[in-house]
């Protein structure tokens, strides 16, 4: 997954050779998307540096390209510069076949580009990439039972690609399907039990589905988020919104009334905490505990 970061600048007007490599694996690495530097740096790599780059000039190839087809129309011509080298150097490449790929998608050439994703997976049905692209051009053509089925083809043999499972789940959360969104992300809670957001999001799912069952389990997954990571505020108002509701529910005991109305209340002491343990001005602090009194939540 690509993350764009506006706070990247490109070097001086004195470039020097290590920190433009460094700069260049790093943004590699970690799939930082700044394409307007990435070109900038890219390219005087190339044109300078390139016996220094040795054998990770291919890498910075297609580094360079992939940040190009953002930029494109104007560097078009970059594009396919980048393609033909690295077609001539691996001519049998799927990662250059990709590249191919990406720049018929940007062409809006849909059917070229299915052809040739579907070439891939049947050269190398392993290969996890076109499969995801077939997807993309399918959401991009607003072709979401397409997308949707192409996804469950994909996790068919993919089923630990946790990325993918929240792709659906997103698509089916946007379709209002939110049972089989909520199957999408009990797949990634078998995977990744450990990780507060999941059990937030599957709370999220359940609270918004409803019903006094949902909303009893909703409560149990927005405490277990809160327990893994105490600074997750919006668990902790999903706590105290699930735990209200269930409050005020009929035909309850006066016990579990208590309960929820006990469970509310915590919940809304740790948001209260958490502000105060932020260092956040004073007026904040108040509007927070105001809302919290308009919602009856304390």
């Amino acid at each position: 997954m690509l993350r764009d970061l506006e706070t990247v600048h490109p070097l001086g007007e004195n470039k020097e050779w290590p920190e433009i490599r460094n700069t260049l694996r790093t943004w590699r690495k970690e799939n930082i998307r700044c394409s307007d530097k990435t070109v900038e740096l890219g390219e005087y790599a190339i044109k300078h540096f390139s016996a220094n780059l040795g054998n990770e000039k291919w890498a910075v190839y297609e580094q360079v390209c992939v940040a190009a087809l953002d930029m494109c129309p104007a560097k078009m011509k970059l594009v396919n510069k980048c393609i033909q080298v690295l077609s001539e150097q691996f001519p049998s490449s799927l990662r250059v076949s990709m590249l191919e790929g990406l720049k018929l998608e940007y062409l809006k050439k849909w059917e070229a580009a299915l052809e040739m994703y579907d070439g891939m997976i049947e050269y190398e049905p392993t290969f996890p990439a076109p499969y995801k692209r077939r997807v993309a051009i399918y959401k991009a053509q607003n072709k979401i039972v397409d997308a949707v089925n192409e996804l469950n083809k994909y996790l068919g043999t993919f089923s630990c690609d946790h990325e993918s499972w929240l792709e659906l789940s997103d698509i089916y959360t946007a379709q209002q399907n939110y049972s089989n969104a909520l199957f999408c992300i009990e797949e990634v809670l078998l995977q990744y039990p450990h990780n507060h957001l999941y059990h937030q999001r599957y709370a999220d799912i359940l609270y918004t589905l409803g019903g006094k069952d949902n909303l009893e389990v909703s409560c149990k997954y927005y405490s277990k988020a809160a327990e893994l990571n105490p600074g997750n505020v919006r668990a902790l108002f999903g706590l105290q919104l699930a735990a209200t509701t269930l409050s005020s529910i009929g035909k309850l005991s006066n016990k579990a009334k208590s309960d929820h109305q006990s469970l509310a209340a915590w919940a809304s002491d740790m948001i209260e905490d958490y502000y105060k343990s932020q260092k956040t001005c004073k007026s904040l602090i108040l509007e927070v505990a105001s809302v919290l009194d308009k919602l009856s939540l304390k």
